[in-house]
C-alpha cells in the first residue's frame, strides 16, 4: 500500500512512555515514508530515562555531519542512548484468508489523546480505537469489524528486527510459562512485559514473539512494560486494568487531556494550523517527563531523553503563553535536579566556578546520545536556559519561582564572567566559541552567543535588583553587559547583523538578538533590515537556517514572530504558510525539510514551540515593555478568539470579528499584587495596572 507523502506515524505519551502508532491503529514494523534516519522510525515502546546498558551498545550513534570533530571516548563519559523496549501489531484472517491493508483513514485527536482509525482489510473493515493511559505504562487497542474475523495479535520485547544500532538493549530476558509475559535486566533495573487479548482462544511464542489469537467482531487489546526504576515492580497492571475494563481507562484517558486544554483555548481561523496548534500542545505534554520536568527536542531515539538544549526555551515560552504555569516550572525543575551535573561540567572542563550545563543531558545530567569535543565550547544554550528561568517568573509574576532560580543565575553569570567574556582593547567581547551551527570551528564574538550573553546577565542583574541582592558581582555584571552591546552593535553590516564577527553569514545567529534573547527592539531599523534580508535570502519558498537550502521550520517560525512584533502580520503569516510541506497528516513538524519535500524526523518539539508562539503573537505578542494585542492579526483570519492566555502576570482573553470592526479583550489579574503594564490594545495605547482578581473589559475598533 503506498503510503500519503504527509503520512507519519502518530505519536502517544504520557511523559515516560513513548509509542508511535502506525496506519493500522496498532504499531508496524514500516518507517514513514519521508523519513532520513534509517533506525529511528520504526514503531516501538521507549521510556525517556531508559537506556542501553553501556556494554550493550554495539554501535554508537555517528556524527551526524562528519567530519564533526574528536569523539570523546566512551569510558568514563558513555552516552545514554535510548533502548527500544518492545512492539506489538496485529493481523487478520477471514476464511483463512489474510487480510491485506487496502486504505486506511486516521485521526489523531490531542483533546483526547487517542487515535482514531478506520481500515480496510480487504477481507474486512474494522474501526480500532488506540490510546496510551496517562497514568500507568499502558497501551490499550480495541477493534470493531464489520464481520466475524480471526484476529491475531503479535508482540515482543526489543526490536522488531536487528540491524545496525537497533539491537537488542536488555541484559537478560526470561519468558513465563503460562503467561504471554516475560523479565527483562536492562542495566541495574528489572523490567516486566506483558501483552493481552481479552478475546483470545488460543496463544504461543515463536522465538522471542508471542502471538494471542481470537475470533468475533470485537476485541480488546492490551500491551504494557513495567519496571523497578522509580520504585516495586508492578507486574498486575494488565490483570488490574482488565478489571477495570477498557471504557473506564478510556474515559479517564480522555478526561486527563481533555483537563489539560482547558487551561486555555486558541480559535484559529485556518484548520491546518490548528491541528498543527493542538498538536503540539499535546506533545509538550506527552514528551515532558513527570519526574525531571525536562523538555526534549522531540519524541525519538536521538531527541527524546529530556535532553536538554537551548531548543526547551521554544517549548517552554509556548507553553507559559498559553497558561501551563505548572508544566513551566516542571521544566524548571530540569535545572534545579542537575545544578550538581553544572557546577562539575564548569570546575572538570574548564576550571572555572559557576554553573555550565553539558551538551544534551539527560535527567541524569549524562551526554543524552553522544558529545563531541568542541561542543562543550558552545554555551548560547546556557544562555537560553537564564532566559527560561527568569521568564517562568515574568509571565506568572511568582516570587517565589524567582528566590528558587536566583542561585542558578547566578552560578551562570559567574561561569560566563570567568571563560565566555573577554576584555580587549576594543572592550568587553566574547572570546571564539563554537556557534549555533555546530561546528567544529570557534569564532569570536558569535551573533546568538553574544546576544545570549548580554540577556543572562542583564536578567541576572534584573533579578538582583528585584530581590535585593545587589553586589559587586552584580554591578560588574551590568558593566559587562553595558560593554557587550557596543561589541553586538559591530556586527550590523548595514544590511543585517552577521553571523560572527569572522563571518559575514546571515543565519540564525541574525536573528538571534532580536528574538529569542530580546535585545536589539523590533523597531530598530536594523532588526527590520536584518528581518527584510532575511525573507529576501528565501523569497517565494521555506525559510532555512541561513547556511543551506533546506527549510527549517522553526527558524521561520522565529522569523515570523518577529516579523509580528515589527507589525507585519501579512508578511509573518506568508512565512508561517510556507512551512505547510513541514507538517504530516496528524499535526507533527519535521526539523528540516530538503530539496526534495523529505523530513529528517516529525513532531519536533522545537518547531512546534516557535511555531506556537509565532501563532500567538499574530494575536498578542508579549514583549519585553508590554503587551500589544491584535496589531498583527493576517487580513485573511477574519474572526477569532482566545482564552487564558499568559502575559506579564495577566489572564488574557478575548475575541476578534473583522466583519464587525471589533476587538474585545479582557484582562485579568490572579496574583495578590497591582500588576502595572504597558498595553497596546487595537488604537487604545497606555499604562494600565490591573488589580487584584480585577477582570478589566476593554472594547475597540479594529483595524
Amino acid at each position: 500500500m503506498q503510503l500519503p507523502r504527509d503520512y507519519y506515524h502518530a505519536f502517544l505519551g504520557n511523559g515516560h512512555d513513548a509509542v508511535l502508532i502506525g496506519y493500522t491503529g496498532a504499531m508496524v514494523p514500516d518507517r514513514p515514508p519521508n523519513g532520513w534516519h534509517p533506525y529511528l522510525d520504526r514503531c516501538q515502546w521507549y521510556k525517556s530515562d531508559r537506556y542501553y546498558p553501556e556494554d550493550r551498545l554495539v554501535d554508537v550513534v555517528p556524527p551526524r555531519h562528519p567530519p564533526f570533530g574528536e569523539a570523546l571516548p566512551r569510558n568514563g563519559k558513555p552516552w545514554a542512548e535510548l533502548a527500544p523496549l518492545g512492539y506489538t501489531a496485529y493481523t487478520v484472517e477471514v476464511d483463512g484468508q489474510a487480510g491485506q491493508v487496502q486504505e486506511f483513514t486516521q485521526t489523531f485527536v490531542p483533546e483526547e489523546g487517542t487515535v482514531y482509525t478506520t481500515v480496510d482489510w480487504g477481507v474486512a473493515r474494522g474501526e480500532v480505537v488506540t490510546f496510551l493511559c496517562p497514568d500507568r505504562p499502558l497501551l490499550v487497542i480495541r477493534y470493531r469489524f464489520n464481520r466475524p474475523v480471526r484476529l491475531r495479535v503479535w508482540a515482543a520485547p526489543g526490536v522488531w528486527r536487528e540491524e545496525g544500532p537497533e539491537t537488542d538493549p536488555f541484559n537478560a530476558l526470561t519468558f513465563l510459562e503460562g503467561r504471554p509475559a516475560a523479565f527483562y535486566r536492562l542495566g541495574p533495573y528489572q523490567g516486566f512485559i506483558e501483552v493481552a487479548l481479552v478475546e483470545a482462544r488460543r496463544w504461543g511464542r515463536e522465538g522471542k514473539v508471542w502471538w494471542l489469537e481470537g475470533e468475533g467482531t470485537a476485541f480488546t487489546h492490551y500491551f504494557a512494560i513495567a519496571d523497578d526504576y522509580a520504585g516495586p515492580l508492578d507486574v498486575e497492571i494488565i490483570p488490574r486494568s482488565m478489571a477495570e475494563g477498557p471504557e473506564a481507562l478510556h474515559a479517564r484517558t480522555q478526561a486527563f487531556w481533555r483537563a489539560y486544554f482547558s487551561t486555555s483555548r486558541f480559535q484559529i481561523p485556518d484548520p491546518v494550523f490548528d491541528r498543527v496548534y493542538r498538536t503540539g500542545r499535546y506533545l509538550f505534554k506527552a514528551t515532558q517527563n513527570p519526574v525531571s520536568g525536562g523538555l526534549p527536542v522531540g519524541n525519538l531515539r536521538l531527541t527524546w531523553s529530556s535532553h536538554l538544549f537551548w531548543d526547551a526555551y521554544f517549548i517552554h515560552r509556548a507553553i507559559l503563553e498559553a497558561n501551563h504555569v505548572a508544566e513551566g516550572e516542571a521544566a524548571i525543575g530540569f535545572f534545579l535536579r542537575t545544578r550538581e551535573a553544572a557546577e562539575r561540567h564548569a570546575r572538570e572542563d574548564f576550571e572555572a566556578p559557576g554553573l555550565k550545563w553539558d551538551w544534551e543531558l539527560t535527567h541524569r545530567g549524562e551526554p543524552a546520545y553522544g558529545i563531541w569535543v568542541h561542543q562543550k565550547e558552545q554555551v548560547h544554550n546556557n544562555a537560553a536556559y537564564a532566559n527560561m528561568l527568569f521568564q517562568q517568573y515574568t509571565f506568572t509574576r511568582d516570587r517565589r519561582i524567582l528566590e528558587q532560580v536566583f542561585p542558578l543565575l547566578e552560578g551562570l553569570a559567574v561561569f560566563f564572567l570567568h571563560v565566555v567574556v573577554e576584555e580587549t582593547p576594543r572592550g568587553f567581547e566574547i572570546r571564539p566559541m563554537v556557534g549555533v551551527d555546530e561546528r567544529p570551528v570557534r569564532v569570536r564574538n558569535e551573533g546568538i552567543t553574544l546576544a545570549g550573553t548580554i540577556r543572562l546577565l542583564e536578567r541576572y542583574v534584573q533579578a538582583a535588583q528585584l530581590l535585593g541582592r545587589e553586589n559587586g558581582l552584580v554591578r560588574r555584571s551590568a558593566r559587562v553587559a553595558a560593554g557587550l552591546r557596543r561589541a553586538l552593535d559591530r556586527l550590523y553590516n548595514g544590511r543585517y547583523f552577521q553571523a560572527s564577527e569572522e563571518e559575514d553569514l546571515l543565519n540564525v545567529s541574525s536573528l538571534a538578538p532580536v528574538y529569542p534573547m530580546e535585545v536589539i527592539p523590533p523597531e530598530d531599523p536594523r532588526a527590520i533590515q536584518t528581518a527584510r534580508a532575511y525573507r529576501e535570502r528565501y523569497a517565494g519558498r521555506m525559510v532555512g537556517h541561513g547556511n543551506n537550502e533546506w527549510g527549517f521550520p522553526w527558524a521561520a517560525a522565529v522569523l515570523a514572530t518577529i516579523q509580528a512584533w515589527q507589525g507585519d502580520g501579512e508578511g509573518a503569516w506568508r512565512t508561517l504558510q510556507e512551512i505547510r510541506p513541514a507538517f504530516s497528516m496528524h499535526g507533527g513538524i519535521a526539523e528540516t525539510v530538503d530539496d526534495d519535500g523529505r523530513w529528517n524526523m516529525q513532531y519536533f518539539g522545537t518547531a512546534h514551540g516557535a511555531l506556537c508562539t509565532a501563532l500567538h503573537h499574530l494575536v498578542v505578542q508579549t514583549r519585553e515593555e508590554g503587551i500589544r494585542i491584535g496589531t498583527g492579526l493576517p487580513a485573511a483570519w477574519e474572526r477569532g478568539a482566545w482564552e487564558n492566555w499568559r502575559a506579564h502576570g495577566l489572564l488574557l482573553s478575548g475575541e476578534w470579528d473583522r466583519r464587525r470592526g471589533r476587538l474585545e479583550v479582557v484582562l485579568r489579574n490572579p496574583t495578590r499584587e497591582p500588576i502595572p503594564v504597558r498595553l497596546q490594545i487595537g488604537r487604545i495605547e497606555g499604562d494600565f495596572t490591573v488589580a487584584p482578581d480585577e477582570a478589566r473589559r476593554i472594547q475597540t475598533p479594529l483595524f
